[in-house]
């Protein structure tokens, strides 16, 4: 007869179905959020947890947790509440047959005669390292940002919650932002950057994309990996740029620069004080071919620099005319940037981390698709020096690059490690260049964490109420460049 039921519960739980019960209903099933508080009607969704469980060092009352509150005559309380849980597409995902409850005294509004039952917490976990820890396995459930959660009193449905943003964060359901991932290949036309073929790496890249997705999925953040993202393998850049200033932005002392455009020559005389914003938009006008004018960049200042440097970008037959570049100016330099990835991306350091490096200058502008609203993320095969496995770029007032996320095939291995993809990411969303514990004290479960490379429950996986709102503060839809757009209920 218990198997019977156990069957009856599991298949009304994830089929939707009412199962006939074989035991009177019982009377009333309360939601409650992590203090006990009963649920307002407006309240009434599920979140993925955010924190360390209390039996692990995390805080008490569990944020993010759901309480269930089961009224009726002594006999009918004694139900197993069961949860289950759909992905964000309806597929079933996984089921609690009875998550542990206790009896315990009713609130004042109950009548005399009933009996209550309180259960533990319930945790929604977006994996199974989580899952499946001995610590919480018994009141932990798999959840997906999207999806939605069942609560079944016996054999029977008796209330669906959807899983969304946290309640804290007001009345949208989730915040959608749109990704536009790229596959670098090492060189024009040959294998990507990962998995030796372009349906090995966009097959691996979806997979990292749910890794991350799932850990945003604590605020309420979804990557779109359905329908609002893409994944394309593509060549690097043909394009090139024409940097003046590069090395350090000073101002000019009198001289001369001279472009190689093939057979032509650009040569164009720099005067004294001469910035090197106002020589690019003059060697553009020098270099201008009937409607087709080069595009002038100013970069963000480095921090050695006097000036913001300035740079060209040419495109197309202009690109592969450009043979070399000089000047005879004392203090201000002019230089050809292209991308080469057979040896590595050149990675910015902490004084051009705004700017960025040439190479990578080249590489983002020659792919930027022109939407501030976007963010790219390139996968690169390697960077210079193997200590690093990504970075990123945050528009900002001054800055001239898009919203940008660079890895390489190392982070991708380093998987639940570090969730490298999901931390670069952070930077941009939250609009925050640096790392909490840069200059305060070290969080290692923090996903922001900057040094941290765990795969267990204590690993860099966490987001922070703090974190939730930072990131629709800076780039939600009030924000500058609003990445993230509201989906409402």
């Amino acid at each position: 007869m218990r198997l019977r039921l156990m069957g009856l519960l599991v298949s009304a739980l994830l089929g939707g179905r009412l199962a006939i019960a074989e035991s009177p209903v019982p009377a009333e099933l309360r939601p409650l959020d992590e203090n006990g508080r009963a649920l307002a009607s407006a309240e009434l969704r599920a979140s993925l947890a955010r924190s360390l469980p209390p039996e692990l060092g995390g805080p008490e009352p569990e944020e993010a947790s759901l309480r269930f509150l089961v009224v009726g005559a002594p006999e009918q309380v004694k139900e197993p509440v069961a949860v289950a849980t759909l992905d964000a597409r309806g597929n079933p995902l996984d089921v609690l047959a009875s998550l542990p409850a206790q009896p315990i005294s009713c609130p004042r509004d109950v009548a005399a005669g009933l009996a209550c039952r309180q259960t533990e917490p319930l945790r929604l976990v977006s994996d199974d390292v989580e899952r499946r820890h001995p610590a919480i396995s018994q009141r932990a459930i798999l959840a997906e940002l999207g999806g939605v959660l069942r609560v079944g009193l016996g054999p029977q449905v008796r209330l669906e919650l959807p899983v969304a943003a946290p309640r804290e964060l007001g009345t949208a359901a989730r915040y959608l932002a749109r990704l536009r991932v790229l596959v670098l290949r090492r060189k024009r036309g040959g294998p990507p950057a990962l998995g030796g073929s372009d349906a090995e790496a966009k097959r691996l890249m979806r997979l990292e994309l749910a890794s991350a997705a799932a850990i945003w999925g604590q605020c309420g953040i979804d990557l779109g990996l359905a329908a609002n993202s893409s994944i394309e393998v593509v060549d690097p850049p043909a394009s090139a740029i024409v940097e003046l200033g590069c090395g350090i932005g000073q101002p000019a002392s009198g001289g001369q620069l001279r472009l190689a455009l093939g057979t032509r020559s650009v040569v164009l005389d720099a005067r004294a004080g001469d910035s090197p914003v106002s020589l690019a938009l003059r060697l553009a006008g020098a270099m201008q071919e009937g409607a087709t004018l080069p595009r002038v960049f100013e970069n963000e200042r480095a921090t050695a620099d006097a000036l913001p440097t300035a740079e060209l970008l040419l495109e197309g037959r202009a690109a592969a005319r450009v043979v070399s570049a000089s000047s005879t100016d004392a203090t201000l330099s002019v230089c050809v940037g292209r991308v080469d990835l057979n040896d590595g991306l050149t990675h910015f350091a902490d004084g051009d981390a705004f700017s960025g490096t040439l190479e990578e200058r080249a590489l983002l502008r020659g792919l930027d698709d022109g939407d501030a609203r976007t963010v790219e993320v390139l996968v690169v095969p390697s960077f210079e020096r193997g200590e690093r496995i990504g970075e990123s770029f945050i528009v900002s007032p001054g800055s001239s690059l898009p919203n940008a996320v660079i890895i390489d095939r190392t982070a991708i291995a380093a998987g639940a490690r570090s969730f490298a993809l999901a931390h670069e990411l952070g930077h941009v969303l939250l609009a925050m260049p640096g790392h909490p514990d840069d200059f305060g004290v070290d969080q290692p479960s923090s996903l922001m964490d900057s040094d941290v490379a765990d795969a267990t429950i204590f690993g860099p996986r966490r987001l922070s109420l703090q974190d939730c709102r930072r990131a629709l503060t800076q780039t939600g839809p009030a924000s500058l460049v609003p990445v993230l757009e509201p989906r409402p209920f």
